[in-house]
């Protein structure tokens, strides 16, 4: 009993790693890194394991943030061999990119804003193709002066385009009706939820109002059940946009807070393969670039969430002093941000300023094409779901 007593520690130190069965030479593995101290018999080993962890991961944390502030310091270094210090910029991607939409949905509301929309049955009561045009001229007229009193909101203009969007689709209809044109080729047209004919598809040979049972939307080479799913499709999508065109201006904002993450996700490596194009003489294989974009898009969330709060503080405080620090707050971050990825591109990928501009402006504007109709589409899709 007294033998027992007075074991140390090392006494109860196995011989071989208990993760990997190596012989272990010292306090840990060689080839697996394990401590060869069991947190789970030991209470002092669990204390101390706990706080290593927590201070460990701090410490990363607290470089990667600080070093993110300079651009492209985090990505060179991270390329030139230092991974330990910070980060793995797709763990930090993941979650910073759930993070900032959940904060922003939370943060950005715009039922107070002056985006609601009125008139739609104004336009469609208009006589004359000039009445019309007249009445979508004017609430379009006012879809911008919102747009211009919002300023830099952030998601407020996803709010003002799905209005204009309603605003145009009426009109489009009244005119079909009062002209006798069917609409564009290609195009789509969605009505509000006033028990109405569905929406005006012009899709796959498909004309006129959508109606699942007297006009479905039919692909001819398409097997049966292939033609089932797509007009199930298209009834839950008629049915959620009928349903959104009620609803308030915040509903909009919020659907696509959901779905920009999804669009997020699949374009980073798209972000990537641009910059691999474009910069395809630098050598640098894929992975390098995907490091790139994955810190390019992590600062964006960062300053995004910076900018979701200083935009919900500054509707709290409203005008005064503090409302002016706000707002010139908002305004530094949405200037910084273009100007921090082009100083990053020219620092990582080491080219002339007149090159690097030139790729800057050509991969910046495919991009936010791309991320808008991704957005879109995800924001969409989610409303295919039952």
């Amino acid at each position: 009993m007294s033998d027992q007593g007075t074991r140390t520690d090392t006494d109860h130190a196995p011989a071989r790693c208990e993760n990997c069965a190596a012989v272990l030479h010292g306090e840990f593995c060689h080839a697996c890194g394990q401590s060869m101290h069991n947190p789970i018999r030991h209470f002092g080993h669990a204390v101390e394991e706990f706080f290593e962890a927590f201070w460990h991961l701090d410490g990363r944390v607290f470089r990667t943030l600080r070093d993110l502030w300079f651009p492209g310091r985090v990505a060179i270094n991270y390329l030139a061999g230092h991974r330990a210090r910070y980060i793995a910029p797709l763990r930090l991607f993941v979650i910073l990119s759930v993070l900032t939409f959940f904060i922003g949905a939370v943060a950005v509301h715009v039922d107070d804003s002056p985006i609601g929309v009125t008139g739609i049955e104004e336009i469609r009561g208009a006589a004359t193709v000039e009445d019309v045009e007249r009445i979508r001229d004017e609430m379009v007229a006012e879809i911008e002066a919102a747009r211009a009193e919002a300023g830099n909101t952030p998601g407020v203009d996803p709010a003002l385009i799905a209005a204009e969007v309603r605003i145009q689709g009426a009109a489009a209809n009244r005119l079909v009706e009062l002209t006798g044109r069917p609409p564009a080729e290609g195009t789509a047209d969605v009505p509000a939820a006033d028990g109405k004919p569905g929406m005006q598809i012009n899709l796959f040979g498909h004309k006129g109002a959508w109606d699942a049972e007297t006009n479905p939307l039919v692909v001819s080479w398409w097997p049966d059940f292939a033609n089932n799913w797509l007009n199930r499709k298209v009834g839950n999508l008629d049915k959620n946009m009928r349903s959104l065109d009620a609803a308030s201006p915040d509903t909009w904002v919020q659907g696509i807070m959901s779905s920009a993450p999804s669009a997020l996700f699949l374009l980073v490596p798209v972000f990537a393969l641009l910059l691999k194009v474009a910069y395809l003489f630098t050598r640098r294989v894929y992975l390098e670039h995907l490091v790139v974009a994955l810190y390019s898009h992590v600062f964006l969330l960062i300053m995004l969430t910076l900018a979701f709060v200083l935009s919900a503080l500054d509707n709290w405080v409203g005008t005064g002093v503090s409302g002016i620090v706000f707002g010139l707050g908002l305004s530094a971050i949405v200037i910084w941000m273009p100007v921090y990825l082009l100083l990053m591109q020219r620092r990582v990928y080491r080219q002339a300023w007149w090159l690097t501009v030139l790729k800057y402006l050509v991969i910046g504007n495919i991009y936010f094409m791309m991320l808008t109709v991704a957005t879109v589409l995800m924001f969409l899709a989610r409303l295919t779901a039952a």
